[in-house]
């Protein structure tokens, strides 16, 4: 017997619906810290899955004992994501435009921010998400452009004094209060609280942060809880395509 006797065109829009479902969950997901708990609740249904094909009755008892309270825990932890959910089904997918090549924009900014000594503060996302500090700014969703960067960075607005979060090709949020660094050894009363907040975001991600000096007109960077200070431009230049390519 063929395996697609009496497949019918009701079957193909049952797997197309819950394909796309699957995917807009994977999308709306991947950029949050929801993201990291999915894959530790996926690891442990593995787990409960093997307990039940081997036979480990004890082990599969106590997830079947956790199993309905562990249902209302998953819809509290995802309650944001959920109603993000219904809210972009409701006013359907808009379409963003296409920034020119992140590395460049930013590049470009830094440089004349520093030949200006207007103080900046540039984290750039990579696998650890940064939604949870990003949120506490004011959202853009711009491309990045250089001119984007220096109008936030140059006014005396209150976007200024705080950090700009770039993820990909995307501005997501300006005005963001990142942690400060608790370290004091090494330190220098040269770097101020930009480079603080730079090297604390290091510490807990894995961000790379630009800073320019308000004061000096330089450049450092943070990076794995290691602050570089008034590093040339190319130096620059390389970590942000390492960042990007990474």
């Amino acid at each position: 017997m063929s395996i697609f006797e009496g497949f019918g065109i009701q079957d193909v829009l049952d797997i197309l619906i819950i394909a796309v479902l699957l995917y807009q969950s994977y999308a709306l997901l991947r950029g949050t810290r929801a993201w990291n708990v999915l894959r530790g609740l996926l690891a442990v249904a593995g787990l409960w899955f093997l307990a039940g094909q081997f036979g480990l009755q004890a082990t599969k008892w106590l997830f079947d004992a956790i199993a309905p309270a562990g249902f209302v825990a998953v819809v509290v932890v995802f309650q944001p994501e959920l109603r993000a959910v219904l809210e972009r089904v409701g006013r359907g997918r808009m379409q963003r435009a296409i920034s020119a090549d992140p590395v460049t924009e930013i590049m470009a900014a830094v440089r004349e921010l520093a030949s200006q000594r207007k103080g900046a503060l540039v984290a750039i996302e990579r696998r650890t998400p940064l939604k949870e500090y990003a949120d506490r700014g004011v959202i853009i969703g711009a491309p990045v452009s250089a001119a984007l960067l220096q109008t936030i960075f140059a006014s005396t607005g209150p976007l200024h004094d705080g950090a700009v979060v770039v993820k990909e090709d995307l501005v997501t949020h300006a005005g963001v209060v990142l942690p400060l660094s608790d370290k004091h050894e090494g330190w220098s009363v040269k770097h101020g609280t930009r480079h603080r907040a730079a090297l604390g975001l290091s510490e807990l991600s894995d961000a790379l942060v630009v800073v320019v000096s308000e004061e000096r007109g330089t450049v450092s960077i943070a990076q794995d809880g290691v602050l570089t200070t008034d590093i040339a431009p190319a130096e620059v230049l390389k970590a942000l395509r390492e960042a990007y390519s990474s």
